[in-house]
């Protein structure tokens, strides 16, 4: 007896297979600490990453349970003074694919104000949210400008706190 299914003629449809990666740039990251215990190794490490651009560069650097950094990405770039709309799910791809355990996020002000703008805090705020959804905190946003000692850092100044 044959069942109905087997009588039918079977089409079979191709579905895409897809391998995720992360892939390692050619040009590392040089620090001196590899460990960030403090905002002030935070900025340090986001300025030699983004804090001489002449555009805004909106990057994360990846750590783990020791909050020894694992990565860093770049994930938006944008004008000289905005990055316009920010995609947490570029920034929660390459987390998850770091394998990180938290995350601090940073941005460079090419104008040399660290101060966090509206969109600043509310693109923090929108991170944070899908971070947690996924188990990556965000530990930090620091603000980085071209002047190595002028940064803003949302978790010293309490503004973390008050996004969540």
């Amino acid at each position: 007896m044959t069942t109905p299914s087997a009588s039918k003629t079977s089409q079979l449809h191709r579905i895409p297979v897809y391998d995720v990666r992360l892939v390692q740039t050619r040009r590392p990251l040089r620090l001196a600490e590899t460990t960030l215990a403090h905002p002030e190794a935070s900025a340090r490490a986001l300025h030699a990453l983004i804090g001489l651009t002449d555009r805004e560069h909106l990057a994360v650097i990846f750590l783990n349970g020791q909050h020894g950094i694992v990565g860093a990405h770049v994930a938006a770039v944008g004008g000289q003074h905005g990055i316009g709309q920010v995609d947490g799910r570029v920034i929660l791809r390459a987390a998850l694919l770091a394998c990180a355990s938290a995350m601090v996020l940073g941005h460079n002000h090419p104008s040399g104000n660290p101060s966090p703008s509206d969109e600043d805090l509310d693109a923090t705020r929108h991170v944070m949210q899908m971070g947690r959804a996924v188990e990556i905190p965000v530990v930090d946003h620091v603000i980085v400008t071209r002047d190595r000692s002028r940064y803003h850092s949302m978790a010293a100044s309490g503004a973390l706190n008050r996004l969540e």
